[in-house]
C-alpha cells in the first residue's frame, strides 16, 4: 500500500494535496484517515486521466461530493486517493427542456440558477441544501415533488461518466446501464456531469400563456455560484448545527403502508434511547419509467417513509445500537416486501447490502461492477469485498 506522500508523487500532474487532519460526513459517525492525498479535477478529460492513472497503478479511489450521506463511503483511508468533484461546478443551458450541470454542483444551487430563468428542477432533496448532483445520482434520490415527477432517476436525461479504467462516455436514459447508475454509490463510475429535465416554474400558468423562453446559451460558472449568496441553499439552524441528524427510510408499496408505519413506530419505541425522534416523513413516489433495481425491486408506485432525529449517544457508543436498529429495519423490509434506502443511510456492511438488494440484484450489480471497474478501485470495500 502506498503512503499519502507516494500517492502525491504518482499523481503530481493533477495538483494533488496531502491533507493532514481527518474529515467526516454529514452524520459525523465516522472519519477518514488522519492523513490522505486528494485531487479535484476541473474537467472530464482531467478526471479520466486521473482514473486511468489510478487503474494502471492499482490505487484505490474514494469519490466525494458534499459528503452528505451517513455511511462513510466518501471517507478515504491513508492508502487511497480522494477525488473531489467540487471543481466540476458549471451549469449550462444547451438543449431545450434540459439543463446540464457538473457533478459537484449542489442540487439546491442548481435549482436556484434554473429558477432565475422561469424553470425549476423537478426533484431535489428535502431538509437542507447538501447533496451534489452526482451524489443524488449515487444515492438514487427522491424529494417532496416526487409525487408529481417521480424519483430523481425519472428526471435525468443523460450522464457523462468515467468508468474505473478511465474511459469517458456519455450514457443516456435509453441505455441498459443507465438505470443501474442510480443508487450504485459510485461503484460503476465517476459522474462528470448530468443533463436534467427542467419544467416551468409556474405550474398553473394563465390560460393560453406560453412557457418562458428557453435560455439557450445561458448558464453559471462555479465561481459565480460560489460568490452568490442568493444561489446557496439553507443549512441547519443554530439549534441543530451541532446535532448528529440521522434518517432511516423504507420504500414501501401502498398495500404495505399502514403496516410499515406501525412497524416503524414500534422500532422507534424499541430504540427510544438511540435518537430524539422527529415527526416521521412520507413521500409518494410516482412511477412513470421502470424504477432502478438498486432503488426498488418492482415497477409500481411506492412511498418513501421513515424516521429521523438527532443521535442521543456519543458516536463511539452508538455503533452497536445502530447496527441492531439497522438489522431490525432490514427484517421489517424483507417481511413487508419493502426496500431499505441504504445508499444514503448508516449501513456500510457488505452483507447488509446483499440482504437489502437480494441475491439476484446483488449478483447483477456485481457483474456490472466487474465490467465497469475491473480493478475494483472505485469506493473499494464499501459495497463489494475486494
Amino acid at each position: 500500500m502506498r503512503s499519502p506522500q507516494q500517492i502525491h508523487e504518482l499523481f503530481s500532474a493533477f495538483a494533488p494535496r496531502v491533507i493532514s487532519g481527518p474529515i467526516t460526513h454529514f452524520g459525523r459517525l465516522r472519519q477518514s484517515a488522519d492523513t490522505f492525498c486528494e485531487i479535484a479535477p476541473a474537467s472530464g478529460a482531467e478526471l479520466a486521466d486521473a482514473i486511468g492513472t489510478a487503474h494502471r497503478h492499482g490505487v484505490p479511489v474514494r469519490i466525494r461530493g458534499q459528503g452528505h450521506a451517513l455511511n462513510g463511503a466518501s471517507l478515504p483511508a491513508a492508502h487511497e486517493l480522494l477525488l473531489r468533484t467540487e471543481r466540476l461546478g458549471d451549469v449550462r443551458f444547451e438543449t431545450e427542456g434540459t439543463v446540464t450541470a457538473g457533478a459537484g454542483v449542489v442540487l439546491w444551487s442548481l435549482r436556484s440558477v434554473v429558477e432565475r430563468h422561469g424553470y425549476t428542477v423537478p426533484v431535489v432533496n428535502d431538509g437542507y441544501a447538501g447533496p451534489s448532483v452526482a451524489g443524488f445520482v449515487a444515492a438514487g434520490g427522491f424529494g417532496p415533488r416526487s409525487n408529481l415527477h417521480g424519483g430523481f432517476w425519472e428526471n435525468v436525461a443523460a450522464l457523462t461518466l468515467v468508468d474505473g479504467t478511465g474511459r469517458l462516455k456519455r450514457i443516456d436514459r435509453s441505455e441498459a446501464l443507465f438505470p443501474w447508475l442510480f443508487g450504485a454509490m459510485g461503484q460503476l463510475g465517476v459522474v462528470v456531469e448530468a443533463t436534467l429535465d427542467i419544467v416551468p416554474l409556474d405550474t398553473a400558468p394563465p390560460d393560453g400563456a406560453s412557457p418562458p423562453p428557453y435560455p439557450a446559451g445561458a448558464g453559471a460558472s462555479r465561481e459565480l455560484i460560489a460568490a452568490s449568496p442568493e444561489l446557496q441553499g439553507s443549512g441547519p439552524d443554530e439549534a441543530e448545527r451541532d446535532e448528529r441528524l440521522l434518517w432511516f427510510t423504507l420504500f414501501t408499496p401502498g398495500r404495505s403502508l399502514a403496516r410499515a408505519q406501525a412497524r416503524l413506530a414500534a422500532l422507534e419505541a424499541e430504540h427510544a434511547g438511540l435518537l430524539s425522534y422527529r415527526q416521521r416523513y412520507a413521500y409518494p413516489i410516482r412511477q412513470r419509467r421502470p424504477v432502478p433495481a438498486l432503488v426498488y425491486p418492482r415497477h409500481e408506485p411506492f412511498f418513501a417513509i421513515g424516521s429521523w432525529g438527532a443521535l442521543r449517544l456519543p458516536p463511539g457508543d452508538a455503533a452497536g445500537p445502530l447496527r441492531a436498529h439497522g438489522e431490525e429495519l432490514t427484517r421489517i423490509a424483507t417481511e413487508l416486501g419493502c426496500r431499505r434506502y441504504v445508499q444514503s443511510e448508516t449501513t456500510c456492511d457488505v452483507d447488509a447490502y446483499r440482504a437489502c438488494f437480494g441475491e439476484e440484484t446483488h449478483e447483477a450489480f456485481r457483474g456490472l461492477k466487474a465490467q465497469q471497474d475491473p480493478g475494483l478501485i472505485l469506493n473499494r470495500g464499501s459495497v463489494f469485498t475486494p
